[in-house]
């Protein structure tokens, strides 16, 4: 990836630790094979310093034999290398995982790439210009290294998607590949995919975004959750949320103040507040109803802004909440709608709350989310409704996996791989 992208504003290429040009490991030696392709490399005793040299690469003719294994990301390599690169020697590929040739070679080719392979040779030419590169959904045989070797198709001139079909076959070497991966590279943000899931309150979006973020492995933002947040942190601080109080303008500043201020950490269904655990904290009655009003303050939903954007990471987003479609992501290609009949949602609500020991009444449940299904409805700023683009979603008679099931049959829709 060194000598493939250039370096982003205040770095200077890729620095790798563990392993220096003193190395007795014998794949040390795929160092002088990237030098060969133009790859700027210098090293001390315990560590590497790559960055992209000579642009585009030298096309190469290499005897592999050294470091066979090593050489499948040279194949990749040659897809960036002005004119064709031959490695030899390589008899061993078609015994490994799979044969590995023939892997090679065919995801090459969905690339735009033309290649000749034989019994011990791969030769490669790269697409002839950025117009010929194309889009591609890259099997990956249950082979760890062809995953990861294809991973750096992504930084192709043409900025196209490539999709690694069984990402986690790299557990088998590196199980945090991706995420490394994705911690040292950057990303145009408009072309991180988003999801947006919206809807009232009790509606399953909660549930329903987290599983599918999963099944994606995908980031996920509640957006909820950082309301409630807020609403926690005021009574933390003695401010009052109010509805009377908050029609204050002093108060509704010190809110968005402290808003702007919010410590908050995400671990999976966890979440500290100042360091501290508030994940059960934040699932209560109280909570919601806090987080309903403080959500209708400008100055609040202004200082979230930035740290709800800031959610959009690779490889992906599901957001869910009440304007994830129409005002925080409106850019994002696939926004879901989700709803429920208000009885349904709160008979949802009570089965929860009372299977946690939480003593409920379901009438004033009814009451109090249709109160906050008008507040939030009818509120000046971001009020709750369907982005104009979503597609709406009524659950009350679908059970979580067959929502789940809609929503990611609606996003592979979305995608330029729909016909693969």
């Amino acid at each position: 990836m060194g000598a493939l992208a250039p370096a982003s504003p205040g770095r200077d290429g890729i620095t790798i630790e563990g392993v220096g040009l003193a190395s007795i490991q014998g794949d040390i030696r795929f160092v002088e094979a990237a030098r060969l392709m133009g790859a700027q490399i210098t090293g001390e005793a315990n560590r590497l310093h790559i960055r992209r040299g000579r642009w585009p690469l030298q096309a190469i003719e290499l005897d592999c034999n050294h470091i066979p294994d090593a050489a499948m990301t040279l194949a990749v390599m040659a897809l960036y290398a002005d004119g064709t690169t031959t490695l030899r020697n390589i008899a061993s590929w078609r015994v490994k995982e799979t044969d590995r040739i023939v892997a090679m070679a065919t995801e090459c080719r969905k690339l735009g790439a033309t290649v000749e392979e034989g019994a011990d040779f791969i030769r490669i030419t790269p697409p002839a210009t950025p117009a010929h590169w194309r889009a591609a959904s890259i099997h990956t045989y249950d082979d760890h290294r062809v995953a990861m070797c294809f991973s750096l198709a992504a930084f192709n001139p043409a900025s196209l998607p490539v999709r690694i079909e069984d990402p986690k076959c790299v557990a088998k070497t590196f199980p945090d590949y991706f995420e490394a991966l994705f911690d040292v590279c950057q990303a145009d943000a408009a072309r991180i995919p988003v999801i947006c899931i919206d809807g009232p309150t009790a509606s399953g979006k909660g549930t329903l975004a987290a599983e599918v973020a999963q099944r994606l492995g995908y980031h996920l933002l509640d957006s909820g959750a950082l309301y409630r947040l807020v609403g926690l942190a005021a009574g933390k601080a003695g401010l009052s949320t109010a509805e009377d109080d908050l029609r204050q303008p002093d108060q509704a500043q010190r809110l968005g103040t402290l808003a702007a201020g919010l410590q908050v950490r995400f671990d999976g269904p966890r979440i500290w507040l100042d360091s501290v655990e508030v994940s059960d904290a934040l699932r209560s009655e109280v909570a919601g109803m806090a987080a309903s009003r403080v959500s209708a303050v400008p100055e609040v939903r202004a200082a979230l802004l930035t740290l709800q954007h800031g959610f959009r990471r690779l490889p992906g987003l599901v957001a869910d909440g009440r304007d994830m479609g129409t005002v925080i992501f409106p850019d994002a290609p696939l926004k879901v709608y989700l709803t429920a009949s208000a009885e349904q949602r709160a008979q949802r609500r009570y089965k929860q709350l009372i299977s946690k020991g939480i003593a409920a009444n379901i009438d004033s449940l009814l009451a109090d989310l249709e109160k906050r299904d008008h507040r939030d409805s009818s509120r000046a700023h971001a009020p709750l409704k369907p982005a104009e683009d979503a597609l709406q979603l009524d659950n009350s008679g679908l059970d979580v996996e067959q929502s789940v099931q809609q929503v990611l049959n609606w996003w592979q829709g979305k995608t330029v791989f729909s016909g693969n």
